[in-house]
């Protein structure tokens, strides 16, 4: 027999594990970098993924918010400001704040926690699309008319 409980139980362990990997992931590329000594360009990005990531948590609004990919009990569907756009711009904004920190001072190992951090956040929004999907009925609908991480790309 399929015992579903211990199934959420290992949705709910990956869904954790994707979060610290994540954090853990940030941290390592930004220790890594020299914050005084970075290039405008690479400012300039930071500050545009910053801006993002906090438009988006407005436009969300804090009590929607969800760290993990679930969607919290009496959670609402939200499809303006960023959101308009894309699908996940709160993933797009820690994005475009870390590869211009790893691209303007490179190396092969701050290469890696990038790649491994896009990995993660790609896994965390696919699952968190599934909760959605489940969760708001007009979602599938939305998926069709927004972009996943880059707006007019994917």
């Amino acid at each position: 027999m399929f015992n579903t409980t211990r199934m959420g139980k290992h949705k709910k362990y990956l869904a954790w594990l994707l979060v610290f990997l994540q954090f853990l992931l940030i941290g390592l590329i930004v220790i890594t970098s020299p914050l005084i000594a970075l290039k405008l360009w690479v400012m300039c990005c930071m500050l545009a993924g910053i801006a993002l990531g906090l438009y988006s948590i407005y436009t969300i609004r804090i009590g929607n918010f969800n760290i993990t990919p679930h969607v919290k009990p009496y959670g609402k569907m939200v499809a303006h400001g960023p959101y308009r756009l894309l699908r996940h711009p709160m993933y797009t904004a820690i994005l475009l704040t870390i590869w211009p920190m790893v691209a303007g001072h490179f190396s092969s190992l701050r290469l890696g926690f990038a790649i491994l951090l896009t990995i993660v956040l790609i896994i965390k929004f696919h699952i968190e699309e599934g909760y959605l999907k489940r969760a708001f009925r007009p979602y599938l609908e939305y998926t069709k008319t927004t972009y996943k991480l880059i707006p007019y790309i994917w």
